[in-house]
């Protein structure tokens, strides 16, 4: 691939972060200024992302917004963990060894997803729905993802999230979110106790399986007391599954 082509490439996935950045619909000016990309070359760009399908472009109010074709590009994946890789095997292997909520988890931008999750048959549960999101900087899943990536990659997330988050409560400061990671980082796993909500715990590692680049965390959660009575016990559970998993074709385990 040519200089020029790596660089329109390189450019595109950069105005497509931007959007998800800001998450509103945006300006010639405000892309090219937020950016630092020369107007022509800007105009060329996003015309060019217009009449490929990934842009749409608002005439009246002459505003870019990311189409739905961006988010189908990466859909499949979903449906894909669930039936390749062993993983399902995975999350019903941990279930069965805690007895508790247990969950196969994604990144998914400025969150994390819960894309395989299955429940006890005790009542002492209060566990998320399948697809449901949380924000990755206040979850045990996400200081497990964020615990692989390296400093300047969780900088820019952190900042991120805080302009998503732009006037709630729910902002955090790098430092804080530095000193659990590093924390993280020396124990293996994360442990965020009484959150979301003060009835409930989780406890989280990440995988070193990944699908394409997806990064993947396995997860238990459950009622705050019992899990902090069980937390060791968890623990070495997590570590032995997560240690000894390797992905399989076809959806054959191989924990």
């Amino acid at each position: 691939m040519s200089q020029p082509a790596v660089k329109s490439a390189l450019r595109t996935f950069e105005v497509l972060e931007l959007f998800a950045e800001r998450r509103v619909p945006l300006r010639l000016q405000d892309i090219h200024s937020a950016l630092g990309y020369p107007q022509s070359s800007t105009t060329a760009l996003l015309k060019s992302m217009v009449m490929c399908g990934y842009l749409n472009y608002d005439r009246d109010h002459r505003t870019y917004l990311p189409t739905t074709r961006v988010s189908m590009l990466g859909n499949w994946l979903p449906g894909y963990i669930q039936a390749a890789g062993g993983y399902r095997e995975l999350v019903e292997e941990l279930q069965r060894r805690t007895d508790e909520t247990v969950a196969l988890i994604t990144r998914n931008d400025l969150f994390v997803q819960y894309i395989i999750l299955l429940t006890p048959d005790h009542e002492h549960q209060m566990a998320p729905q399948v697809g449901a999101m949380r924000k990755l900087v206040d979850s045990s899943a996400g200081l497990s993802l964020m615990a692989r990536m390296d400093d300047r990659a969780i900088d820019k997330l952190v900042r991120y999230s805080n302009a998503y988050n732009s006037g709630d409560d729910l902002r955090v400061s790098y430092a804080q979110i530095m000193q659990q990671v590093d924390w993280v980082r020396n124990v293996g796993y994360a442990y965020v106790p009484n959150r979301p909500t003060p009835a409930v715990s989780s406890i989280t590692m990440a995988l070193d399986a990944d699908l394409y680049g997806v990064p993947l965390a396995l997860g238990v959660g459950g009622l705050a007391g019992r899990i902090a009575d069980r937390k060791d016990q968890i623990v070495e559970t997590l570590r032995e599954l997560v240690t000894t998993f390797r992905p399989a074709p076809g959806g054959i385990s191989r924990t």
